[in-house]
C-alpha cells in the first residue's frame, strides 16, 4: 500500500489478524468511542470484527501487511461499505 493510500470503508464479518511487516498504518473503527489506532512494523493486531473502519498509510514508504483470516466456507473476508 503507497503512503497516504485508504483502505475505503470495510468491515469483517470473522476473525482477522495481521501483522505489520513495514510500514505504518492509522485504523479509524465507526464504534461509539470513534477509535483511531496506529499499528506500526513488528506490531500485531486482531482486527475489529463486525465493526466499521477504515485504514490509512500513514507512514512514508510502503505499507505491507501479513493478514491471516480463519474462515468458513462462503464467508467473506472483507465487505465493503459505502463512504
Amino acid at each position: 500500500m503507497r503512503p497516504g493510500q485508504n483502505t475505503g470503508l470495510h468491515r469483517h464479518p470473522g476473525p482477522m489478524l495481521a501483522w505489520v511487516l513495514e510500514g505504518e498504518i492509522t485504523v479509524t473503527y465507526q464504534d461509539a468511542a470513534g477509535t483511531v489506532r496506529t499499528y506500526r512494523e513488528g506490531e500485531a493486531l486482531i482486527e475489529a470484527q463486525h465493526v466499521a473502519h477504515s485504514g490509512v498509510n500513514t507512514g512514508e514508504g510502503p505499507l505491507r501487511l501479513l493478514v491471516v483470516i480463519p474462515g468458513a466456507k462462503d464467508l467473506a473476508a472483507t465487505v465493503s461499505l459505502p463512504e
